[in-house]
């Protein structure tokens, strides 16, 4: 099993990294409750993609690690994620 470069995360690890955990807010003095029932986040990502002499396929990610403008910028791809709390239904 080939891993995924090391200045990368395995996908599978770095996606629920990218989602925030938003707690519910209660005022109980003004008897006010907010609560998130879902997420819509869209963000750049560098992918590293490696296929196994099996022919697995190891995907891994990072924000992107190159802000410099140079005369081959890297391609970054764009990830959208949509987390819906159970129980909700999603738009």
């Amino acid at each position: 099993m080939s891993p995924v470069d090391e200045a990368f995360i395995p996908l599978a690890e770095l996606l629920p990294q990218l989602l925030p955990v938003l707690p519910d807010l209660y005022d109980a003095d003004a008897g006010v409750r907010s609560r998130v029932t879902g997420l819509d986040v869209e963000t750049p990502v560098e992918l590293d993609i490696v296929v196994d002499a099996d022919g697995h396929v190891r995907l891994g990610g990072t924000p992107p690690i190159y802000h410099v403008e140079t005369s081959t910028l890297p391609v970054f791809h764009a990830i959208r994620m949509v987390a819906v709390r159970d129980g909700e239904e999603a738009d």
